[in-house]
């Protein structure tokens, strides 16, 4: 489960990102023209991204950080640890929504 959620979080933050942030970059390593035209199909979801990312990525620090592990006292289960790619991903999409909502901040200045 917290996979899934650090996944959907993840690419909904590479989604929230295609009206600004994708583009940048792409044009920052020589890719553009129809490749960054082709994104502007996805405009009109941005707002859907961007509130999906947030609910997923919340839900998924919740799950790794702060929920505890329920066991049945003298139960013999070992304590649950997220996997060893989960939390990278967590905070690699909280990084890109990051940079996609200062985007108002920062934006201006690079147009």
């Amino acid at each position: 489960m917290i996979k899934w959620l650090a996944a959907g979080g993840a690419t909904a933050a590479l989604g929230a990102s295609t009206c600004c942030v994708l583009p940048l970059a792409l044009g920052y390593l020589g890719l553009g023209g129809a490749l960054v035209s082709n994104l502007a199909v996805l405009a009109p979801y941005q707002t859907a991204f961007r509130l999906t990312a947030l609910v997923l990525l919340a839900a998924g620090f919740w799950m790794v950080y702060v929920r505890q592990p329920v066991t049945s006292e003298g139960a013999a289960c070992a304590p649950t640890s997220s996997a060893g790619w989960t939390r990278p991903v967590l905070w690699g999409g909280a990084l890109v929504l990051a940079i996609v909502l200062s985007e108002p901040l920062w934006g201006r200045w690079l147009a």
